[in-house]
């Protein structure tokens, strides 16, 4: 899919490679320097950190903005980008960041009630009190940044932070019961009849209920209208505080989403009811016009729960850019399938904190997610040029698997990794690198990174954990002669024209920095994180 971004830098796509602090740490700007360090020393390019409504509204109408000012400052200081999570009304599916002024009057700020009428420590999403007043503090909060921030630091701006209400599946206060029985909005009905509306989870419940004209929730939906009249809530009013923002200050603002997908996908017990989950995500993204993107805060380490999130939120509507993914190897690989397959246009780990141990020093549960932090930076260019295109090509590397073919056209390549991780068909040798990588940990990795040709024998490769092995399309006679037919004997006999390291300048043009031959290059076009990108143009007269 080709590259929809999410943030611009000087009026082009930026890719995020970059990680989020854990919630209070954006408070102190002690832990915020450690934090700028870390990034510092992994290679991030972005830091998201949190801003907090009970920190900055701490009076009525009354507006403090030194986190803010801190946050821009460490920024600046260590040359990142910044995007800024607002933690407003609901943030993880209650409302503990919300003013103390607003915490005690719960007549004027109405929050959520369950079935049996207990309150929840969540706003009720159709409680208009609570909406003027984040509108009034987002703008406020979009005009000191519009500013503050001359230097463009700011990417853009998270509203809420997995929105949504926890404990209950809908309001049953005497507001949120109101609602619910009266006729669903005429917003909604539009929607469901447009013309060539693709079948999807709402439309298909609507149907399967009969696919009324007109009704309440329960008569729409059946089962399902008490999730959908909350995911409406959410979306109109997240919106509203979105454009209210906007209309200050045009950054791009997006949402991150509690997956539906989780556990026993019960809504308001197993995600918060009313956020942007893969079931409600088209008619979220229909009433929520000011919200540039619904982003997936995908943890998942297996590679098909993984996959099919980013299949769901990567829409022509819908650039997939993921706020939040554990640090792990597994995570390291799905990343760059994500890419691949779905267009990713940025991405950041949470919880940088925990990435370095107290000297300093790279954990080794998060060492090849660093490694990944160093690959795509070197990637980048490459990826903003040739994504979603057919000269796109990703390696990625799960349990079993020691080998992945590829078609070129007139070449075809295996990637063989370095760690077989268990594939019974892996040959087990372990090829010769360079002098500067013979050391176990160089092989223990899993196989990740992306290969380009360009075509007329052009290639351009990035990652850690493999080797591309080339063999020329030619008469069948000839590839399977004694210099082709022999892995040891092929890899010899390539005919390079350039094999090198280096990198991509900043005027999109490679740059060769150190030549491969003799050792360096018998065992194919291999590559580890710290090499760069390895160009390989090989003969074809």
């Amino acid at each position: 899919m080709r590259l929809q971004g999410l943030f611009k830098v000087n009026g082009k796509n930026y890719f995020t490679v970059g990680a989020q602090v854990r919630n209070s740490n954006s408070l102190s700007e002690e832990i915020m320097e450690e934090n700028w360090k870390a990034a510092d020393i992994i290679g991030f390019n972005t830091l998201a950190a949190s801003v907090h409504w009970n920190k900055m509204e701490k009076s009525e109408g009354k507006y403090d903005f030194s986190q803010v000012d801190m946050l821009i400052r460490g920024s600046e200081r260590h040359g990142k980008r910044l995007i800024l999570l607002w933690f407003g009304a609901w943030k993880n599916g209650t409302s503990q960041y919300i003013p103390d002024w607003m915490k005690t009057q719960t007549e004027r700020y109405i929050r959520a009630e369950t079935v049996v009428h207990q309150k929840i420590m969540a706003l009720s999403p159709h409680c208009v009190e609570s909406l003027k007043a984040e509108c009034r503090a987002f703008e406020n909060l979009m005009r000191y940044l519009k500013g503050r921030d001359r230097k463009g630091i700011v990417l853009g701006v998270q509203v809420e932070n997995e929105a949504g209400h926890l404990g209950t599946p809908r309001d049953y206060s005497l507001s949120g019961e109101k609602i619910y029985r009266e006729n669903v909005p005429e917003k909604v009905l539009e929607w469901l009849n447009r013309e060539g509306a693709p079948e999807d989870p709402v439309t298909r419940s609507w149907k399967e209920n009969g696919g009324k004209k007109s009704g309440n929730w329960q008569e729409l939906f059946g089962n399902d209208s008490a999730e959908l009249c909350t995911a409406y809530a959410f979306a109109v009013y997240i919106n509203q505080v979105a454009e209210a923002g906007r209309k200050i200050y045009n950054l791009p603002v997006y949402t991150n989403v509690w997956l539906g997908e989780m556990y026993n996908r019960v809504p308001g017990i197993d995600y918060p009811c009313g956020g942007a989950v893969s079931k409600v995500l088209g008619l979220w993204k229909y009433l929520a016009p000011s919200i540039e993107a619904v982003c997936p805060d995908n943890y998942f380490k297996d590679f098909r729960s993984y996959d099919e999130v980013c299949g769901r939120y990567a829409r022509k509507d819908n650039p997939l850019y993921i706020p939040e993914t554990g640090y792990s190897a597994l995570s390291a690989v799905n990343v760059v399938h994500a890419v691949g397959e779905h267009g990713l246009c940025g991405v950041h780990c949470f919880g940088i904190e925990h990435m370095l141990d107290g000297d300093g020093f790279i954990r080794e549960e998060s060492r090849e997610f660093c490694h990944l932090v160093k690959i795509l930076k070197e990637g980048v260019p490459l990826i903003e040029k040739y994504q979603g295109t057919d000269a796109f090509y990703t390696v990625t590397q799960y349990e079993g698997s020691s080998a992945q073919y590829f078609d070129f056209g007139d070449f075809v390549g295996r990637a063989v990794f370095t760690n077989p991780l268990e594939d019974d068909y892996s040959d087990g040798q372990k090829p010769y690198m360079d002098a500067a990588h013979t050391s176990e940990e160089c092989y223990q990795v899993r196989a990740k990174g992306f290969i380009i040709y360009e075509g007329k024998g052009s290639f351009y490769v990035v990652g850690e954990g493999f080797r591309l092995n080339l063999i020329r399309k030619q008469a069948i006679e000839l590839m399977t002669t004694g210099v082709r037919i022999s892995n040891f004997q092929n890899l010899r006999h390539q005919e390079y024209l350039e094999l090198s390291e280096g990198h991509m300048g900043s005027d999109g043009i490679y740059e060769a920095e150190r030549a491969r031959t003799g050792d360096e290059a018998d065992y194919g076009i291999w590559v580890h994180y710290d090499t760069g990108v390895v160009h390989a143009v090989l003969n074809l007269d």
